[in-house]
């Protein structure tokens, strides 16, 4: 079985309403051991090669094999350790940190001590990484890509910006890497890298632009180094079959998911502008006793304002956070990691939630203080379950709409929501057609709002089972869009 194979593969992507072919016909097999240089003008296609063999991108035609699996699957990438050239690190994420998060990621990564000493970053560890140099990340990309320890290196531009002493360390782990056997795959135009590949490099492989393809096809392929001198200086009992290919170990989901939860709440921590706006939002709650506002009758107003600022948090600000990661092509990295979707998805909700979770808890207890609310305790936690876990299916959309929306976009589109909201959920009594108004009563934001107004006993029907499963499918219908939206082309 090979570590990677491309069958009769094709690409066409849009472009101004037009399709434009990238790749045709593309046959292509690497095996364990190999060393290939990808090589090829810009605009030949390199990159979006690479991005297929990584499944983030799918092939318009032909067939794509990863470890032997398809690469949209988080378990090829197991053995995988990647290293692009257009990713910007998260903000205000130390060294440490980001090194920290990838490793867990993978099941037998290196231990984050070894990574920091091999690549000279134990001084810098605590370091944020937006603010490191260009050098200093072509480092910390390297090292993020052998934090997995690969048994695949695919590596993009990887001495761009390194000093002399940089690319002399760079080749010398390259050499390392070689002589335990792991399989690379590099794309470079630095013709300082030239003499190194001649002599490291198994095969050059050249893509060619589809208008200036020879003969023989858009991909050309020359032979060297036929005779590994990095593989055969390993004892002849420590070489693996040619058909090897790692197994595929087990991922500890529960430690990803803590992992990835902690990294989003540190995020979430250090970034103070999205915590003072959410807490101006409930420094509304005080404003309500100058309207005369008290007691009972200001609970619906309360009940009202919470699923704003609700909405807010979990499709404005979660889905705004989403076209960040994208336009950083961070997104782009992690979808090259063994990171399951899910469980980063789950780690954005959960994140989500918990802000939620802490804005209720404010709200309620500036409601009991300045509007003199009152509620037993199981009315009070009856309404807390029911807007936390209502809100769920809106979080699930707020990500689907962060990976469908431009980012250039999604700021506006995504604000503008927040006004059309009040009326789906039927809150605003409109002069419309009664057609419109049976559409606003299939709207799930409709069902959150009666799920919500029976938790206190006001003005709902009694469809509880409904609306709770309405809901329920939302959440369902919600979570394939959001899981679609993940893996489209356009995410990267």
């Amino acid at each position: 079985m090979n570590i990677i194979e491309l069958k009769h593969v094709s690409k066409v992507v849009t472009k101004e309403f037009q399709q434009k072919p990238i790749l045709q016909n593309i046959n292509l097999i690497v095996k364990r051991g190999e060393f290939i240089w990808l090589r090829g003008e810009n605009g030949a296609g390199k990159t979006t090669l690479l991005n297929l063999i990584l499944g983030l991108l799918k092939p318009s035609s032909g067939e794509v094999e990863l470890m032997g699996l398809s690469p949209q699957s988080a378990n090829s990438k197991i053995h995988v350790g990647v290293a692009f050239q257009d990713v910007q690190f998260p903000t205000n994420v130390k060294v440490k940190e980001l090194v920290e998060i990838l490793r867990s990621y993978y099941p037998n990564p290196l231990s984050t001590d070894e990574i920091l000493s091999k690549f000279n970053f134990k001084v810098r560890e605590s370091d944020w990484t937006n603010k490191l140099n260009g050098g200093h990340k072509r480092r910390l990309y390297f090292a993020l890509a052998l934090a997995g320890n690969p048994e695949l290196l695919v590596l993009d531009e990887p001495t761009r910006d390194l000093d002399e002493q940089g690319c002399e360390d760079f080749w010398q782990e390259i050499k390392l890497c070689r002589q335990r056997g792991i399989t690379i795959v590099m794309v470079t135009n630095n013709q300082s890298d030239w003499k190194e590949l001649s002599t490291l490099a198994t095969r050059f492989v050249t893509v060619h632009k589809i208008t200036e393809s020879p003969q023989e096809g858009q991909l050309t392929q020359e032979l060297i180094n036929l005779k590994d001198k990095a593989l055969e200086d390993q004892p002849e009992n420590t070489r693996e079959p040619e058909n090897f290919l790692p197994e595929t170990s087990s991922q500890n989901i529960p430690h990803i998911f803590q992992q990835q939860f902690w990294f989003e709440i540190l995020q979430l921590l250090r970034t103070p502008v999205f915590l003072i706006a959410t807490l101006a939002l409930v420094g509304f709650v005080p404003l309500l006793k100058l309207q005369g506002l008290k007691g009972e009758g200001a609970i619906e107003t309360v009940v009202y304002l919470s699923g704003i600022i609700l909405f807010t948090i979990v499709i404005d600000r979660l889905g705004k956070r989403i076209a960040v990661e994208r336009s950083e092509k961070w997104l782009k990295l992690l979808r090259a990691t063994p990171l399951p979707p899910a469980v980063y998805m789950a780690a954005k909700i959960a994140t989500s939630l918990l802000i939620c979770t802490v804005s209720l808890l404010l709200i309620f207890g500036l409601g009991s203080w300045q509007l003199e609310m009152r509620m037993d305790l199981t009315q009070g936690l009856a309404l807390l379950s029911s807007l936390i876990l209502g809100i769920i299916p809106f979080a699930i959309l707020g990500l689907a709409l962060g990976y469908l929306l431009d980012p250039k976009s999604a700021d506006s589109i995504l604000s503008l929501s927040l006004i059309v909201i009040p009326v789906a959920c039927g809150s605003i009594p409109l002069p419309v057609p009664q057609i419109v108004q049976d559409f606003i009563a299939f709207s799930p934001f409709y069902h959150f709002r009666q799920l919500i107004l029976s938790a206190v006993n006001l003005n709902h029907d009694n469809h509880l089972i409904l609306h709770l499963l309405w809901l329920l499918w939302a959440c369902g219908t919600f979570g394939l869009l959001a899981a679609w939206s993940y893996q489209r082309d356009r995410t990267v």
